[in-house]
This record gives C-alpha cells, sequence and structure tokens, in this order.
C-alpha cells in the first residue's frame, strides 16, 4: 500500500513540518567541506512544497559516525557547512539551530520561525539517546512540531535511530500527520514495480566487495530476474569457488565459502567476468588483462575489456536493469573502466534502469550518466534491505493511503 505523503498532512498554512532528511553526505576530511550534494539536492522537492503549502520546516538529519570519531572529526561533523549548502540550492538562508539537538536554545529558535523559513538541527548523533529510540528524546524532538515528513530512504532501514521511529510514534499519539516525501514515495514505487511487474527479460548487475553481506539481496534477485552479472571483488570470490586462481587478489575464506552456496547458479542464472584486469601488487602502474587464472603478484582491480563488451551486450538486450555495486575501483582512474561502461550501457538503453545507491549512485553521477537513468536511489543499505523484503519499522509509523 502506498503510504500517505506530505499532500496528506492537510492545511500547513503557519504549521511547523519536521522533516527527516538523508544528509550524511561525504566531508573533506581536512575541512570539513561538503564534496557531494547529491543527497541535499534529492530534499528539495520536498522542502520546497512544504514551504509553499504555507509551512516551517525543521530539518533533521544524522551525519558521520560522531560516537566513533576523535575530537578533531567531531569538529567537521557539525551541520554548520551543510546548512550553508542546503541554503545556497535552496536560494534562501538556512539557520542551524544552536549547537545541541534539543533544549532551550533549539527551542526559541524554533518558536521564532516563521512560515517560508527553514531551520537544520544539529547532527542527530551529537546526542547519544538518538540511536537509541529513547523516549525521552523522541518526545523533546516531536514537541517541536505540528507535523512530521519522512523523506530519508537511505535511513528507512535504520530502526533505532529515534528520528525515523520514536519521533514520528510519538507524534501518531499525539494525533499529529505524518506522511513521507516526494523522494521517499518515488522510491517506494519505483522498488515496488520492479519487485512486482517489471517488464522482462530482467537483468541485475552486482559489485562491490562482499558476497556475504548482499547473500539475502542476491537470493531476492535470483528468485525475479532472468540473469545476473557479477563483477567487482566478489567476482573473486566466485571464481575461488569454481576453482580458479585469483593471484594475489586478497579474498576471505567466508567469502568464498558464501559464493560456494550460489555456484550452481554459476553459468544458467549467474555470468562471471571472463577476463579482469589486474595490477602487480607491490606496483599498481603495472597492469595486465588476464582471461582464466591469474599470475602470483597480481591483483584484480577491474573487469576486463571481453567482459565489458559481454556485460554491454546482455544490458542492450533487456527491458529492466538493477544495478548495485562498482564492478572495480572505480574511485582510480585506470581501473574504473568497468564501472563506466556499465553505467554508460544502462544510460544508453531504454530499458527501466535502476541504481541502486551509495557507491554506485556516486560512480555513475561521477561520470555524468545519472540524467540517463530511470532512477538513482539515495539508499544502499536501505535498497538492498528494502528488496530483501524487510519491514522497516520507520514506514509503519505513517498511515497508509
Amino acid at each position: 500500500m502506498p503510504k500517505k505523503t506530505h499532500a496528506d498532512l492537510g492545511d500547513l498554512t503557519g504549521k511547523k513540518v519536521l522533516v527527516r532528511v538523508d544528509f550524511n553526505v561525504p566531508l573533506d576530511k581536512k575541512t570539513g567541506a561538503v564534496k557531494n550534494d547529491r543527497r541535499i539536492r534529492a530534499a528539495l522537492p520536498t522542502v520546497q512544497k512544504l514551504l509553499d503549502a504555507g509551512a516551517a520546516v525543521i530539518a533533521m538529519s544524522h551525519l558521520g559516525r560522531p560516537e566513533k570519531a576523535t575530537p578533531e572529526e567531531r569538529a567537521n561533523l557539525t551541520m554548520d557547512r551543510v546548512a550553508a549548502r542546503f541554503g545556497e540550492l535552496l536560494g534562501k538562508p538556512v539557520r542551524k539551530a544552536g549547537n545541541n539537538v534539543v533544549g532551550p536554545e533549539v527551542a526559541t529558535a524554533v518558536a521564532a520561525l516563521q512560515p517560508g523559513e527553514v531551520l537544520l538541527l544539529e547532527n542527530l548523533r551529537f546526542d547519544p539517546r538518538e540511536q537509541k529510540n529513547d523516549p525521552e528524546f523522541a518526545a523533546a524532538v516531536a514537541a517541536l512540531g505540528d507535523a512530521y515528513v519522512n523523506d530519508a530512504f537511505g535511513t528507512c532501514h535504520n530502526d533505532k535511530d529515534a528520528s525515523m521511529v520514536a519521533v514520528p510514534a510519538t507524534l501518531k499519539a499525539a494525533g499529529k500527520p505524518r506522511g513521507v516525501g516526494l523522494l521517499v514515495a518515488k522510491e517506494l514505487e519505483i522498488i515496488d514495480g520492479l519487485l512486482s511487474h517489471a517488464s522482462r527479460p530482467f537483468l541485475s548487475v552486482m559489485g562491490g566487495a562482499k558476497v556475504s553481506d548482499k547473500i539475502a539481496f542476491i537470493n531476492t534477485l535470483l528468485a525475479k530476474v532472468d540473469h545476473l552479472l557479477i563483477g567487482g571483488k566478489m567476482a573473486y570470490a566466485f571464481l575461488q569457488a569454481i576453482g580458479v586462481n585469483t593471484g594475489g587478489t586478497r579474498v576471505a575464506a567466508e567469502e568464498v565459502e558464501a559464493a560456494k552456496k550460489l555456484v550452481p547458479y554459476v553459468g544458467s542464472k549467474i555470468t562471471l567476468p571472463v577476463d579482469c584486469l589486474c595490477a602487480k601488487s607491490d606496483d599498481l602502474s603495472q597492469t595486465q588483462v588476464f582471461e582464466g587464472p591469474i599470475d602470483a603478484g597480481y591483483e584484480g582491480v577491474d573487469i576486463g575489456p571481453k567482459t565489458c563488451a559481454l556485460f554491454g551486450e546482455k544490458i542492450a538486450a533487456a527491458r529492466t536493469v538493477i544495478w548495485n555495486g562498482p564492478v572495480g575501483w572505480f574511485e582510480q582512474t585506470a581501473f574504473s573502466e568497468g564501472t563506466r561502461s556499465i553505467a554508460q550501457a544502462m544510460a544508453d538503453s531504454p530499458a527501466v534502469t535502476v541504481v541502486g545507491g551509495g557507491e554506485t549512485a556516486e560512480a555513475v553521477e561521477q561520470f555524468g550518466f545519472d540524467h540517463g537513468m530511470t532512477h538513482v536511489s539515495t539508499g544502499g543499505g536501505a535498497f538492498l534491505a528494502y528488496v530483501e523484503g524487510k519491514k522497516f519499522h520507520s514506514l509503519a509509523q505513517i498511515d497508509d493511503q
């Protein structure tokens, strides 16, 4: 069932709306500057709709992992630079509500907030209660708003985050309206459509490092797709599982064991790379393409040219393509061709093309193919979990339409 949206919240004139956004953006480690604002841009349509409806917006998000950060790293995880970039993209000032998530200073800032204005709370994880669904913390946050909108698909699977679960539950108990934003509504519509009535042939491309982390996701896909292409570091776990020597490519034993469970599908429903671009372990500038066993001292860094062509042909023949995980070390220009070729093949295809968040979305945008896709998800872990069929407590707090 579709969830209620911002449009179902009633008359918002003069109301203050709490909007859970996903502004967990990558930062420059030295300066703390926002390196990629894709997630901020993704939230703008919902925020603008609420402002146009006469509301004031109180946005809130976590940023990084301050609980594991050094004091210097934690200082860079304040929302100051995010607020500045948010304001630039929105075209109006965005104030940050003090140095604490809740408290007298924040309450004063919220009380002064006028219709059409935007306030951003401090990094939610600066308060340790955020990740404990703490009822006292949730009550303090919920008291700031008259309504709640979840527009943070990338964190919808974080069931212990108060801002995702306990806050809307508190508002629900108080009879205050709750809905999802445009971003979350679109994510749910696209993924639900893929899982229920995808056009065929239905193809999936899988990359990334760990088979074990994605085993449930892969099994879900195998039950739904016509074929699965495997690349990235996980491909070497599969190659080892079928007895191919992968040279100096380091693959954990548990990854090979996870891959072995899927070996019966190799050749029929799973296609592995037919060649690999490899680099010398002690000198990454020295590369060689291997078909079959990889020489000792070399490690796999990308799919090879024949695999790029093979995967491209299969993508061109598909009617629906879903992709999660880079197929090579795309951050290094010399090892990015495989990931780039997948992105280009999908962008050139007339098929429904969906990119499953995280590093994959980052790569697609880096190569300039994001606008050629049907949908680029903002959720990495959330995308995987939703496709697997996991129930999100965060969405359970939002009434069905």
